[in-house]
This record gives structure tokens, C-alpha cells and sequence, in this order.
């Protein structure tokens, strides 16, 4: 197929062409665009002659056929047609680059870490990403892989593709891919130069040279494994983060090198700081105000930047039968406001917030015996007063 080739443009004859909706459906004799597949996405581009001007949105395997979706521009085609075929070849080299770094750094990180398991493949123009099986995987290992990675691709290692049959393959004892997972007897083989023999029947470069470069841009885990996000020839970016580790040094007041150790302190010394601050707040929780209003133990506070886990913790420690609890916390211009009450009084506590609330523009919601909502801060004192009220009917 002339799609493995680096042909960009390419003149073909139309064997068959199918109208459908507002699209076409050609097929050529030999098409240089890839139809997808292996996580690498289809070409776009134009098919075009004299009379005719369409855009390729889509190219797709049917059965053995390899099918172009077209959106007419303007003019007509029929079989038999002489018509140029051009692809997008920013996007291709795009995906070319991606691809050929995703061989790379996938067979790095394999290196670091054995019994690794490839999962999908999602290749994209701007920025792509592999999901991985792994027992453990940690920012070192991808950081390790990454730098072998960049280290075979400024060798500029060729990319040779090799033609196997099935029995061939399997002899070679090489291959990433399992061979007896391919249904075909004749498997297309992509070597990265004594580092890599993956089955693959997508584009590749020549030379590992001409991917740039490759950025890991993300990590974390993912559904039953690992997301890693990466981009390839990107060295402004690599400038960008340099800037942004140089900026932020200043910022901490410390050397690059030390720019981890400075933020793990940061976190540290932040979650010492909140454990003290809940400490306070339990404290302020402790201050709160009972009365009874018609049988109804009534107990309410008002409160400085307290936690919602904490408002809610402290009311159902103070629920007892016949109790009512509404706790208020204040947030610079907004207050929250929580209603407990206890199961026995089977009270509507949404619909009394929010009767409560709507005479200040506030809003609430929750469920049965509880609810939750803010108004604005300076109401906080009138909210307590107006439940007083409702209570008291």
C-alpha cells in the first residue's frame, strides 16, 4: 500500500464511488491515505481534479477496501476519474513523530520496568497518550525511560521495516506484539535499529532523528493502570519549563535543585498549619447556644471559617430527640448554613431552609432531616432570628 510510503500528493484513478447523505464514498486503486488503526488516526486532506474539489474527513477499512468519506466542495466525480489525492502533510508528520516516539519510549519504559503491559494507544497532532498495566510506576521510572528515549532519538537511529510470515515472526522472538494475536499470516515488522521490533501496520519516520524530540507532559493512574501523556518535537516547550523552574526557584527563594524538597516543606508545614486550624475551629464549635421553643430544643452557633465536614460532625454530635441544631459559618462575604434535626420530629429540613433562606437570597438543599446553603454574611444574625420565628409558629 502506497500509505506506508512518504507520499504526500499522488495521482489515482476512482473505482468505485457511492453517494450517501451529503458525503462520498471513493475508493482508488492505490491510496496514499492511512485508513487508521493501532491508536494512529486516519489522514485528511483534499481529493481534487479539474471539475472536482472535495475534502477527506475520513478513511476507513471495509472488508478489504479502503474507503475515502469526502465532503463535495464543488463539482461532480464519477468511476473512472483521474483525480489528484493530497494529504494534510503537517498532520501526518504530526502523527508520523508521535508514532514513532510511542514505539520508542514504550520499549524505554519496558527496559525500566518489567512486566509492563500495553493497554490502548491514542495517537493525536498536538499531544497523545498510552495507557499501561504495571504493579508499580512511579514519575522516576517514566523520567528514566524518557531520558533513554530522547538519548536513541538523537542517534538518529533508521527505522527499517521488515516482512515476515507468522512463523518467521515468531522464530524472531522479538516482537512486543504477540504474533499469534494477528490473524494475517504476513506480519509487517518495524525495527528501531538493534532496540526494537514492534508488529505495526502504521507510518513511521525514517530515522529516529526526525521525531525532535519527546516530552512526557503527564502522568498519573488511570482506570486498571497508567495514563501517560507525552508530546514530541517540542524543544520551545522544554525552554518554557525551564523558564517556569527558574521563576519559581526565585519565588521559594532557593536553588532549582532544591526546588522539591522547598514545596515538599510547603505541604508539610500546610497540613500542620490545617490540623491547627481544625483544632481552633473545634473549639469555636464548642461555644453554642440552647434554648427550648415549643418543645423543640433548639441549639444554634455562629462560627469563623469552619470546615463543612466539621459543622456537619459537631451537629450530629449534638442531635439528641426533639433537637433542632443550625450552625453558621462565616467566610468572608459569605456564610454557610447547616439545619440538623433529629429523626424524631420528621422535619422537612430542605423546605425549611430554603423558607428561611429565601428571604435573604439564599439557597440550600438536602435530604429529609438535613440541609445545607449560604447567604450572604451580613444576614447571618437575622437567619438565626427568622428560624426562631418559623419555630415558635
Amino acid at each position: 500500500m502506497k500509505y506506508h510510503k512518504q507520499i504526500y500528493e499522488d495521482k489515482q484513478r476512482i473505482t468505485s464511488l457511492e453517494k450517501k447523505d451529503s458525503f462520498l464514498f471513493i475508493e482508488v486503486e492505490d491510496t496514499i491515505f492511512y485508513p487508521g488503526g493501532g491508536g494512529q488516526p486516519h489522514d485528511t486532506g483534499v481529493i481534487e481534479n479539474n471539475n472536482f474539489q472535495g475534502k477527506v474527513v475520513e478513511v476507513f477499512k471495509k472488508e478489504d477496501k479502503i474507503i475515502h468519506k469526502v465532503k463535495s466542495v464543488k463539482g461532480s466525480l464519477k468511476v473512472g476519474d483521474s483525480v489528484i489525492l493530497k494529504i494534510d502533510k503537517e498532520k501526518r508528520e504530526k502523527i508520523v513523530r508521535m508514532h514513532t516516539g510511542e514505539h520508542i519510549f514504550y520499549k524505554c519504559l519496558e527496559t525500566e520496568l518489567k512486566g509492563l503491559k500495553l493497554k490502548k494507544i491514542d495517537l493525536d497532532s498536538s499531544e497523545s497518550s498510552f495507557f499501561v498495566e504495571a504493579l508499580n510506576l512511579t514519575w522516576e521510572d517514566v523520567f528514566k525511560a524518557e531520558k533513554l528515549a530522547n538519548e536513541l532519538i538523537e542517534k538518529d537511529l533508521p527505522i527499517i521495516k521488515h516482512h515476515y510470515t507468522k512463523e518467521e515472526a515468531i522464530k524472531l522472538g522479538k516482537l512486543r506484539i504477540k504474533p499469534e494475536r494477528i490473524k494475517s499470516n504476513n506480519i509487517r515488522v518495524i525495527e528501531v535499529k538493534d532496540f526494537d521490533w514492534s508488529a505495526c501496520a502504521g507510518c513511521h519516520s525514517k530515522s529516529t532523528g526526525f521525531i525532535g524530540n519527546i516530552l512526557i507532559t503527564k502522568f498519573g493512574k488511570a482506570k486498571g493502570g497508567y495514563e501517560i501523556r507525552f508530546k514530541v518535537n517540542v524543544k520551545s516547550e522544554l525552554y518554557d519549563l525551564a523558564k517556569t523552574s527558574r521563576i519559581v526557584a526565585s519565588f521559594l527563594e532557593t536553588d532549582h535543585n532544591n526546588i522539591l524538597d522547598k514545596i515538599k516543606k510547603i505541604i508539610d508545614d500546610s497540613e500542620n498549619y490545617k490540623n491547627k486550624f481544625r483544632e481552633l475551629s473545634a473549639k469555636l464549635l464548642s461555644n453554642f447556644s440552647e434554648e427550648i421553643i415549643k418543645d423543640i430544643n433548639f441549639i444554634y452557633a455562629l462560627v469563623e471559617e469552619v470546615e463543612k465536614k466539621q459543622l456537619t460532625d459537631k451537629s450530629n454530635e449534638l442531635l439528641k430527640e426533639k433537637t433542632i441544631v443550625c450552625l453558621i459559618s462565616t467566610n468572608n462575604d459569605r456564610s454557610t448554613v447547616l439545619l440538623n434535626s433529629s429523626k424524631d420530629l420528621k422535619l422537612d429540613a430542605p423546605t425549611l431552609l430554603n423558607t428561611i433562606l429565601s428571604n435573604f437570597d439564599g439557597r440550600g438543599g438536602g435530604r429529609d432531616n438535613f440541609a445545607m446553603g449560604s447567604v450572604e454574611s451580613k444576614f447571618k444574625d437575622n437567619v438565626i432570628v427568622e428560624f426562631k420565628k418559623e419555630l415558635s409558629k
